[in-house]
Order: structure tokens, then sequence, then C-alpha cells
């Protein structure tokens, strides 16, 4: 029998302000603020349990990623700005034992379509795409694994980060009506490292910018 979906959703906010200095002179400030508690769905089929954790950022509080661009970052020769602090992002599914190791598929999302827009300031209508962020993966098991690769938002509302089969304890050496013995696989993202950075290759109006995406961890 398919196993009902469990799926687990976080939202993440993302701020930009920009405040002129002086003549020629731009700041632009980005907060990514994660609202870090690990959120848990569980769902049960025939009286067995399934469950999922996704946590973005700390276990407590909320976690804000710093940009900062001044000096020849602005202007004639702007370069990318690398955010501080880096996030971490776990996806844990947990599924009882069972006689066969059916493959149960964990995907992991963001939604990334609705763009940065101006809050205040002369920004007027401007919104600032999601596609002007990249991140650099760390503490990663790899792409053969299914972890969070480095990359970057593309605007779209169903964005594939990571995808991989979830935990399984199987008999691996069945007998009759007897198992000889069992094997376990333990498959996770334990808390893979991104560290964002903001493209700068465009001059946007002075202002302040927010905006939000949207995490979700899926297991069939």
């Amino acid at each position: 029998m398919r196993k009902r979906d469990a799926t687990t959703a976080v939202r993440a906010a993302l701020l930009a302000a920009r405040a002129p200095l002086s003549a020629g002179l731009v700041l632009l400030a980005c907060g990514f603020s994660v609202p870090a508690n690990a959120v848990i769905t569980t769902v049960s089929d025939s009286g067995n349990t399934y469950a999922l954790s996704l946590q973005v950022g700390s276990a407590a509080g909320t976690d804000t990623v710093q940009f900062n661009v001044t000096g020849n970052k602005v202007g004639l020769t702007p370069t990318p700005v690398a955010g501080t602090p880096a996030i971490d992002i776990s996806v844990t599914p947990i599924r009882p034992a069972t006689s066969a190791s059916a493959a149960r598929p964990v995907t992991l999302r963001v939604d990334s379509s609705v763009g940065l827009s101006c809050q205040s300031g002369p920004c007027g209508a401007t919104i600032i795409p999601f596609s002007k962020i990249s991140w650099s993966a760390s503490n990663t098991s790899g792409a053969g694994a299914g972890d969070i690769q480095s990359g970057q938002f593309t605007g779209a509302a169903n964005q594939q980060l990571a995808s991989f089969n979830a935990n399984a304890t199987f008999c691996s050496f069945p007998l009759i009506i007897f198992c000889l013995g069992w094997t376990y696989q333990s498959n996770a993202i334990s808390a893979t490292r991104l560290t964002f950075s903001f493209a700068n290759d465009t001059i946007y109006p002075a202002g302040t910018y927010q905006g939000a995406v949207y995490f979700t961890a899926s297991m069939e």
C-alpha cells in the first residue's frame, strides 16, 4: 500500500535595504530571516507511524543573514556580497521497521516565486527577484546521496533542492517466517550548511525591500 504523504514547511523571509550615504555611495543590507523551530508532521497508515522533520536555522529564535554593500561594491565596479551567518538545514524522515526495502522518496523544495518588493523609500514598485540570491553548500553528503548542492534560487514555485530515499530498517536475510539479519539504512540531511550571496549585478533604487521563501519537505 502506498503511504500517504507527510509534508512539512518552514517559511523564510529575506529583507533588503538600500540607503544613499553620499553621492555615488549606497549601502545595501539584506537579511535572511528564518522562523527556525523544527516542524514535524506525522501520518499513520495501517497502524504504522511515519514522521518527517524539517528544520531551517537554529533550534530557537530567528536567524538573520546580513549583506552589506559599500564602497566599490556599489556603482562602477559592483561585486557579489557574501552574507553571514550561514544557515543549517536538516530533513529527518522516520518510518517503522518493515520486511522489505521499498523506496520512500523524500524531497526538499523551495518556493521563491514572489520577489522582494519595495516596502519604503523611493523604490516605488521595484521588485528584486530571488534569483539574485545564491548559496554555497557545505557539510553535505554529496549529490550522489541526494543532499543539497550549491546553487541559487530560480524564482520558481517548486524548485527541488534535494531528493533521497527515507530511512529504512528491513529484513536482509529472510528464512520462511524468521529473519536472520536486519539491515538499517540511515538517510537524512543533517545540518547541511548554506552560505548565501547576493549577486549585486544590478543597481536598484534606494529603499527597503522584503520578501519570503518557503521550504517544504515531503515523504511519499
